[in-house]
């Protein structure tokens, strides 16, 4: 995976003043869907390897249903290998803020999302509605991006960790790392991601230990 040198150096988090949508009164207390879900974050240039066997993971321990979120309706590419993943729902749709738990994996497309102040505060929102959030890999600069990981543990790739630092995280270098309550995790890869999905779901289903 390559990366670009411009985002790894952001200091500041997008505004989120311009999202375009509403968040429901009562979520996540009140649901009108009778189905858990685990909402993936999907782009162009997503990194597919870290969206399939997590989220399989996540819905064979919680029972879920997977949704493919994206800003726009049209099916997204992963460019290596190539790959178009099928979009679920828009994160226009009240659907996309209804996850029980919501996946952000990495990819080379992650770059060009953090630019955009709309996705960002959804994804401020999405990430405060659902029980439980995942991010991998670069996802993690996303998740930081919208100002969710300031003060909190977090990993991801390697390459990542100073630019996860600058957004205020505090950045460990295993394989996975949590916040103080648990909800969120983040992944240095897809394989650590498998293993954090396995705690994140009984974590979600069962509630804190």
């Amino acid at each position: 995976m390559v990366f670009g040198s411009s985002v790894f150096r952001r200091t500041t988090t997008p505004s989120t003043s311009a999202a375009p949508f509403a968040l429901p009164d009562l979520w996540p207390q009140q649901r009108d869907h009778a189905r858990a879900q685990v909402g993936v974050l999907v782009y162009q240039g997503v990194t597919t390897a870290e969206i399939d066997e997590p989220a399989r993971t996540l819905a064979d321990g919680l029972d879920a249903d997977v949704v493919h979120i994206a800003v726009a309706a049209e099916p997204v590419v992963d460019v290596e290998p190539v790959r178009t993943v099928q979009v679920t729902v828009t994160t226009s749709d009240p659907r996309a803020l209804r996850n029980d738990v919501l996946v952000i994996p990495g990819g080379l497309g992650w770059e060009r999302l953090v630019d955009d102040l709309g996705l960002m505060a959804w994804v401020t929102h999405a990430s405060k509605a659902a029980h439980g959030v995942l991010a991998i890999s670069t996802g993690s600069l996303i998740l930081a991006s919208a100002g969710r990981l300031a003060g909190h543990a977090a990993t991801g790739h390697w390459l990542a960790r100073d630019a996860l630092s600058a957004l205020g995280a505090q950045v460990h270098t295993g394989r996975t790392a949590q916040s103080e309550d648990h909800r969120t995790v983040t992944a240095a890869g897809a394989l650590s991601a498998i293993e954090a999905a396995v705690d994140l779901a009984e974590r979600v289903r069962w509630g804190p230990a």
